[in-house]
């Protein structure tokens, strides 16, 4: 059932579209279009009838009464201003996650938006917060790797004119999302290892049952010969107990690798790549411990977050996307949703890129060429 919000933006829009003098449709049809009551229907009309937008006239309907301009009147809110913005992630955030939110802050609060921060450890109990705070314009969760009630999602609707998921971990809901397409980013670092001669590599990611870690793990073992290049990528490799990027990884990573080591000392792969793992340090830590960390170990190839400093460190190469195009992304999905509040759910992919860097070195290969990638 939609809100008196979704009704009042609705009507907004509409109010964009239409000329000066035309009827809106009756009471009895926003109820039946919206499954909603009569007096959430009246509240709306109220709302633009107190702003001037509106003229009823008794036996005839509700017309649009716009400026001489053609404008709406000048006390009307353009339909896609945000007044106030709630932002919501688990306590368990990366510095990704806090990465984007100070851009969306800096951001909203140029604009005179009033942002209101809060971090879950318990959804049941965020759930009994948000029930008595006030509505908000817009609220933005960022889902990555916990599991989402959907009343929470139900009570967010009902609390905002529009939602928007930083993630993709909630694939089917009717819900906008944005995040990375991590097979793009996979398909970046092969194009990288195989031109450099890599051809059994390895893909290391967490223990998460998150719908991108798992889809691209499943993506991974099927990519034997990729691109008629002889690529036999190892079996994926999950790290037991580590379930989120925000754990540190160097002895989780250390106790994965150790039962792989060869009886020359080395891994049966050339490279390996990460996924999940926002810990860049932890990874050179791991390969440490094993002995693995000089020209005798394997090339390192990140799947994150290219601009975020925590993940490669300035030593790894790293593909995937970027957190400050992140929050333009999820800015922009708002405000959309608000100027049209009925448009389908919308599913929005960040451009991937690939920044090549010394953890990756070429082996001996017969005259392989050297594929061109993306690089920021």
């Amino acid at each position: 059932m939609a809100s008196y919000e979704t009704v009042l933006a609705a009507l907004r829009d509409l109010a964009t579209r239409l000329e000066d003098g035309a009827r809106l449709p009756t009471v009895r049809d926003l109820m039946k279009r919206f499954k909603v009551s009569q007096a959430t229907v009246q509240q709306a009309f109220a709302e633009l009838r107190r702003e001037g937008l509106l003229v009823s006239q008794v036996g005839r309907g509700t017309y649009l009464r716009k400026a001489a301009d053609g404008g709406l009147h000048a006390d009307v809110t353009p339909p896609s201003a945000l007044s106030s913005l709630l932002m919501l992630s688990s306590i368990r955030m990366n510095e990704r996650c806090v990465l984007v939110q100070n851009q969306i802050v800096a951001a909203m609060t140029g604009e005179g938006t009033r942002v209101v921060q809060m971090s879950w450890h318990d959804p049941d109990h965020l759930m009994q917060i948000l029930q008595s705070v006030p509505r908000f314009d817009a609220a933005i969760l960022q889902s990555h790797y916990d599991s989402v009630p959907i009343r929470l999602l139900d009570l967010l609707k009902q609390k905002t004119r529009a939602v928007v998921v930083d993630g993709h971990s909630l694939w089917g809901m009717d819900i906008d999302h944005i995040g990375t397409d991590w097979e793009d980013a996979l398909d970046l670092a092969l194009a990288e290892l195989t031109a450099l001669g890599h051809r059994r590599i390895g893909l290391v990611t967490i223990d998460s049952p998150a719908q991108p870690i798992v889809a691209t793990r499943r993506a991974f073992a099927r990519l034997e010969n990729w691109r008629g290049t002889g690529l036999d990528p190892f079996p994926p490799i999950v790290m037991p107990g580590i379930a989120n990027p925000t754990q540190l990884v160097a002895e989780g990573l250390a106790d994965t690798l150790s039962p792989l080591i060869c009886e020359d000392g080395g891994l049966p792969f050339t490279a390996l790549l990460t996924l999940g793992i926002s810990d860049g340090p932890g990874i050179g830590q791991a390969l440490a411990r094993l002995g693995l960390d000089g020209p005798a170990g394997p090339s390192i190839f990140v799947l994150g977050h290219h601009d975020v400093s925590s993940e490669h460190f300035g030593t790894y190469a790293i593909a995937g996307s970027s957190h400050v195009e992140a929050a333009a992304a999820l800015l922009q999905a708002i405000r959309d949703r608000i100027r049209s509040p009925l448009a389908p759910p919308r599913v929005t992919f960040l451009a991937c890129a690939a920044t090549p860097r010394p953890s990756i070195r070429p082996l001996p290969s017969p005259g392989a060429p050297r594929t061109r990638i993306r690089s920021v």
